[in-house]
């Protein structure tokens, strides 16, 4: 179920781009465990599960930061954007870049919840707690995508008063033909830092419950809710967090 509402704290300082802090993040623990629909859960690991949100809440520090960026071009597999001090970058998306043709504007942003969550799963796991270390783990999955789901209620509300669309969420590495590497170009458009995050030289962020990604915006797009990309993925029929795109 979409969580519709968010009470966020937006902050910005002079000279600094949006932060999103405060976000609420509830977790339900049959999301934690992702069974299938309709199979019955045991109760001792729900019970395991509601322990390791419970924790989680106590680690995560969920954050990110953003900038809206005019999008100037798209062109084959680039698109070239457009910052509001006159610098342009160029993206290069790959096959799927004709996603964002009818984007006027891009959403960048780099989300996390923090170092805590992680390092506490790597001592569980060093201490051979791995179901603990395995749930705990999972819930910073679910929690990381609450971050993001935070992200796509403000596309959202700022695409439905321009009487704009939206595209589907793309990130480098998940996107079939933006690899990895294009988070060198990507988080260059926005200051890490302030959310304690960084690219590693493998082209990695760290701390690793972290995500980035954007968000086109514009006139041509025919939906009003952010989807997936998940249908370009070649994982897409065994991805245990595969997301759906909105009826």
């Amino acid at each position: 179920m979409r969580r519709s509402v968010y009470q966020l704290t937006d902050e910005r300082g002079r000279d600094q781009m949006p932060t999103l802090r405060d976000i609420p993040v509830t977790l339900a623990a049959e999301e934690v465990i992702a069974a299938p629909r309709g199979r019955q859960i045991n109760p001792a690991l729900l019970r395991d599960a509601e322990a390791a949100i419970a924790v989680g809440q106590t680690l995560w520090q969920p954050q990110a930061v953003y900038e809206w960026i005019d999008v100037r071009q798209v062109e084959g597999e680039w698109v070239i954007l457009s910052s509001s001090n006159g610098t342009e970058a160029e993206l290069h998306i790959g096959p799927k870049a004709d996603l964002l043709f009818p984007a006027k504007r891009v959403l960048v942003s780099v989300l996390t919840i923090g170092p805590a969550l992680e390092d506490r799963v790597n001592e569980l796991q060093m201490g051979g707690d791995h179901m603990k270390a395995y749930l705990l783990d999972s819930a910073g999955v679910v929690a990381l995508g609450a971050v993001g789901e935070a992200l796509r209620c403000l596309v959202e509300d700022t695409a439905r008063e321009l009487g704009w669309g939206v595209s589907p969420s793309l990130s480098p590495g998940s996107l079939v033909g933006w690899s990895l590497l294009g988070q060198r170009e990507l988080c260059a458009l926005l200051p890490l830092e302030e959310i304690g995050v960084r690219l590693n030289k493998h082209c990695v962020l760290e701390p690793h419950k972290s995500a980035s990604g954007l968000v086109g915006l514009g006139p041509g797009y025919e939906l009003g809710q952010v989807g997936s990309v998940c249908k370009y993925c070649a994982l897409q029929k065994t991805c245990w967090r595969r997301r759906e795109d909105p009826a």
